[in-house]
C-alpha cells in the first residue's frame, strides 16, 4: 500500500477514535446530567416508576446522550471495518479514563489517588497494547 494511503487511512482512524471516544464520554456525562435532574430511580410503586420514566422520556440530557451515543455507535462500525477488533476495543478501555476524569471537571465529583493510578494504568496498557511491532 502505497505511503499516502496509509497516512490517509491512519488520520482517518485518529479521527473516528477520537469522536468515537468524545462521544463516548460525553454520553456517560448527559446520562448522569439527566438521572441527576431526576434523582433516584424510583421501584416502590409502578405509578412512581412510570413518572420517572416519562421524565426521562422528557429529559434534554438523556435524548442528548442517546444521540450522543448513536454517533459513538457509528464511529464505532466504521473504526471496526477498518481494524481488526482485537486491535481496535483495547483503544475503548480510554473512556475508562476520560469519564472519571471529565466527571471531575465537569460535574465537580472526586476521584481518589488510587482512581487516578488506575486510570493511569489503563491508558499506559492500552498504548502499550496497540502497539505494532515492527
Amino acid at each position: 500500500m502505497p505511503l499516502q494511503a496509509k497516512r490517509r487511512i491512519r488520520s482517518e482512524l485518529i479521527l473516528l477514535f477520537s469522536v468515537l471516544l468524545l462521544c463516548d464520554t460525553a454520553t456517560q456525562l448527559l446520562f448522569k446530567r439527566g438521572v441527576t435532574d431526576l434523582g433516584e430511580i424510583p421501584l416502590d410503586t409502578i405509578n412512581h416508576l412510570q413518572v420517572y420514566l416519562w421524565g426521562l422520556a422528557s429529559n434534554v440530557y438523556v435524548w442528548l446522550g442517546v444521540l450522543s451515543i448513536a454517533i459513538a455507535f457509528f464511529c464505532w462500525l466504521a473504526v471496526i471495518s477498518k481494524v481488526d477488533l482485537s486491535k481496535a476495543h483495547l483503544i475503548t478501555c480510554l473512556a475508562y479514563a476520560t469519564v472519571p476524569i471529565s466527571s471531575v471537571l465537569l460535574l465537580h465529583e472526586t476521584i481518589n489517588l488510587k482512581q487516578l493510578f488506575g486510570v493511569a494504568i489503563i491508558c499506559v496498557g492500552a498504548y502499550i497494547s496497540t502497539k505494532t511491532s515492527k
